[in-house]
């Protein structure tokens, strides 16, 4: 089993924020950002000149999985992208990126082939979009783990708007109730367009936008800019 990351929880972010000069240039150039990932050749040769044939081929295994998702059910879907990931190793940020806490994309955590547990999340995040699962069913969640006493973060899917959200892991296989997980404690939880503060392990409410996070605009013009290449 996976250690859990090291991953520092973030104090309530500010309302003020700008977009980052990518963002900007890649708004100005009309590239439509549509949350969901976009592949291309040119993605694949840059993934191939930058992290190796190897890499190049994950990210087509990648490509394959949301082109045939079509067929399935969304809890289908659920578990092929828990195990797609799920499979990619563990590291910290410190080893893979130098850093105390970096958010990588997809195609850097198939580039690197390791993973800290806010790039699990993220990933699995933007791959079930990609396969048609509704933005507004899924959420980032940061939560505590009370077993190590530290901070985690994992994918919650909501069946609908009042239902008990299932828990996307790097940590287990199984995908399991929110209500079976009494080892989390939720603190918040975003997606795409929204913030919620955590009220208990069932519920939250609704802050704000989740344009609040300055760490989660920035990872979306750099993924916006990833996705870019070749554009």
């Amino acid at each position: 089993m996976s250690p859990l990351c090291a991953l520092t929880l973030p104090a309530m972010p500010s309302l003020r924020h700008s977009l980052t000069a990518v963002a900007l240039t890649l708004l100005l150039a009309g590239w439509v950002f549509a949350k969901g990932l976009v592949f291309s050749d040119a993605l694949l040769n840059w993934m191939e000149r930058e992290y190796g044939t190897a890499a190049r081929e994950r990210v087509a295994e990648l490509q394959k999985l949301v082109a045939t998702s079509s067929g399935l059910s969304e809890s289908g879907k659920l578990q092929r992208v828990n195990a797609f990931f799920n499979r990619v190793n563990y590291d910290s940020d410190y080893a893979l990126w130098d850093q105390k806490d970096y958010w990588a994309t997809p195609f850097e955590v198939l580039g690197v082939n390791s993973a800290d547990c806010e790039d699990y999340a993220i990933s699995k995040y933007f791959t079930l979009i990609s396969m048609g699962v509704e933005e507004d069913s899924l959420r980032i969640t940061y939560v505590k783990s009370l077993k190590r006493n530290e901070a985690h973060m994992v994918l919650a899917y909501y069946p609908s708007a009042e239902a008990e959200p299932l828990i996307l892991d790097n940590l287990s296989a199984k995908i399991q109730p929110a209500g079976e997980r009494t080892d989390l404690v939720p603190v918040y939880s975003f997606n795409g367009a929204d913030l919620w503060l955590a009220a208990n392990q069932l519920e939250g409410k609704k802050v704000g936008g989740s344009d609040r996070i300055s760490r989660w605009r920035t990872y979306q013009a750099k993924l916006m800019q990833q996705m870019a290449v070749g554009q």
